[in-house]
């Protein structure tokens, strides 16, 4: 017994060794994607990193899809608006050319009062295409405003 429980966490541990180069790719491309919707913006980083068949599924409205209607429901996006995120992990195929990152997110924007954030969390889908990762599902919905730290 205490054989295949070894051997069990030998093959365990070989599997995530494996798949932990994609899932940190993953997670780069995520990250690069961020950074660039803090130095280009949004719209910018949504398209450049949006695969041509990607899925959105905004909150509190109907999914939609493809990167040219990614493309035109960004080009609305408000003046001063900026959407901040952070990666926490991911899970890749055992492939390599698929999986999926989710974090954590803050809205800012500014309106007729001044300044509001928003929270939320997310999920986004990824696919390598001709050896770059694009994400072909992105869903996000709101999250209570983080707790403040002691």
């Amino acid at each position: 017994m205490k054989s295949i429980l070894a051997a069990t966490l030998s093959i365990v541990t070989l599997v995530s060794s494996a798949l932990a180069g994609p899932v940190d790719d993953m997670l780069s491309a995520d990250r690069t994607f961020a950074a660039m919707a803090k130095s280009d913006g949004v719209p910018a980083a949504f398209a450049a990193y949006a695969s041509d068949d990607v899925r959105m599924f905004p909150e509190g409205g109907a999914s939609y899809q493809g990167r040219d209607k990614l493309v035109e429901r960004f080009a609305g996006w408000p003046d001063g608006a900026m959407l901040e995120w952070t990666p926490m992990d991911g899970a890749a195929a055992s492939s390599g050319d698929f999986g999926y990152t989710w974090g954590t997110y803050v809205f800012t924007a500014k309106g007729e009062d001044g300044e509001t954030s928003s929270y939320g969390k997310y999920v986004s889908i990824w696919r390598k295409d001709d050896g770059e990762w694009k994400f072909i599902v992105d869903i996000g919905n709101q999250s209570p405003a983080p707790e403040p730290a002691d």
